[in-house]
């Protein structure tokens, strides 16, 4: 992003997520969704938190680095979605699939949160 002209890319890798995106607000957790670590996310269709959480940062960041805000009106709608599938789904989502009592011991072992989450 700060070496060259990435502006495009972020475009094409946002829209590719907001086309993947479920109707439920849930984010996949790859862009076309594979099926990769869907056994990791809180459920119905969801990736892991972390990052099916990217299209809304790298918005952010395409918006602050470039100073765009045409890509911001565009995926807000989708953004928001994910956002309020979220608030419906994530504290029983990390219930059910137990995260709840791991995440209080966690050291970046197990489901997919170590390699940018660091919990004290």
């Amino acid at each position: 992003m700060h070496m060259f002209d990435m502006s495009a890319f972020y475009k094409k890798t946002i829209r590719d997520w907001m086309d993947a995106q479920w109707d439920n607000g849930a984010y996949t957790e790859t862009s076309v969704w594979q099926d990769l670590n869907d056994y990791a996310g809180i459920g119905k269709g969801a990736g892991e938190t972390v990052w099916a959480t990217a299209p809304p940062v790298l918005t952010v960041r395409h918006m602050q680095h470039y100073g765009d805000l045409d890509l911001l009106k565009e995926s807000i709608g989708s953004h928001t979605r994910w956002l309020e599938f979220l608030n419906k789904e994530f504290d029983s989502g990390m219930i059910k699939k137990g995260y709840d009592k791991k995440l209080k011991t966690y050291r970046g072992d197990g489901s997919g949160l170590g390699d940018w989450l660091a919990l004290p």
